[in-house]
């Protein structure tokens, strides 16, 4: 029992240790069907054809460099369990979507699989057969340089294979779900599930033709890198607060996070935490509408403020300026 203690305590520490490192791991992609070679900051990676490897960054900003772009991105402050992968290629990625279902349980008819094929699908303009169409499919088609599973919740990576069978397995009851416990549909068993794996473009191709005679191509339009959308900030409804102290408070939530953006390493974990989980402005909104029970414009600024925060809370690698 001591060893298991003292083993268990070993692992915490361990995970500990992990999540205020000061950096955070993702996989960097190469689907082409020749060598390639990525630079972040001053380091090189050489990645052969059609293969992935595994990158470690510190946290903060950086430069990623290919052939002759460039562009600035900014990884977050703390460890995002989600995996997220790194496109330099700019290629496409598809993520399919695969239904599941036991043939042996009565709610398992072709209607449901309709109704579920057709509710899981979405509109996609591609070629089929040198015809461009506007299709609704059980796939998703990505070239994002940083493509991340908060968009596209993969369960099999471009290296693992798309299983025959899974097991279908009730999911677990805790406190937020606990209501399941009365659900007839949780208490007869789980019957169907989908699963979604991404592809390289060219594997994608390929598992069609196994089941079709269809040629399909995508039209996914290519941005440089200099012209790709970028994280920042761009307040108006600031301007509009009556009370100059409080519009002056804004001003100061703007510096801090830009002082944040320059951080590195554990001191922008630790400055993610007091930034981002900070109560000062919920109550300084409070105060506000106590001095001021009529005008809600502090409100309004501090949700704009918020919202354009919100992108660095729900995805880790950011293009900056």
């Amino acid at each position: 029992m001591k060893k298991m203690i003292v083993f268990s305590l070993l692992c915490l520490s361990v995970l500990v240790s992990a999540c205020d490192s000061g950096m955070a791991s993702y996989w960097m992609d190469n689907p082409t069907n020749e060598p390639i070679t990525v630079y972040i900051d001053e380091q090189a990676f050489e990645i052969p054809a059609n293969t992935k490897i595994a990158v470690d960054l510190e946290f903060g900003k950086h430069q990623l460099k290919y052939k002759d772009q460039t562009v600035n991105f900014h990884n977050g402050g703390r460890v995002n369990q989600s995996q997220a992968m790194i496109n330099p290629t700019q290629s496409n990625y598809i993520f399919y979507k695969q239904i599941f279902m036991d043939k042996s349980d009565a709610r398992s008819t072709d209607e449901f699989f309709e109704w579920t094929l057709k509710t899981q699908s979405d509109s996609l303009r591609f070629v089929v057969n040198d015809t461009l169409m506007t299709l609704f499919v059980p796939f998703q088609v990505s070239n994002k340089v940083f493509i991340s599973k908060t968009d596209f919740d993969w369960k099999y990576n471009v290296d693992e294979p798309l299983p025959q069978t899974v097991d279908l397995s009730n999911p677990m009851v805790t406190r937020r779900n606990r209501q399941l416990l009365d659900d007839p549909n949780y208490q007869a068993g789980r019957f169907q599930e989908t699963v979604y794996k991404i592809y390289r473009e060219q594997d994608f191709i390929n598992f069609i033709q196994e089941v079709s005679e269809d040629k399909i191509a995508f039209v996914q339009e290519k941005i440089p890198y200099a012209d790709l959308p970028k994280v920042k900030l761009t307040l108006t409804k600031d301007k509009e607060i009556k009370d100059e102290a409080y519009r002056k408070e804004i001003d100061n939530q703007v510096i801090a996070f830009e002082q944040w953006l320059d951080m590195k390493g554990s001191k922008s974990t630790k400055g993610f935490k007091d930034f981002f989980f900070s109560q000062k402005i919920s109550k300084l909104r409070s105060q506000y509408l106590e001095e001021h029970p009529e005008d809600y414009s502090f409100n309004q600024a501090t949700n704009e403020l918020n919202e354009q925060l919100n992108v660095f809370m729900l995805y880790q690698l950011n293009i900056i300026e």
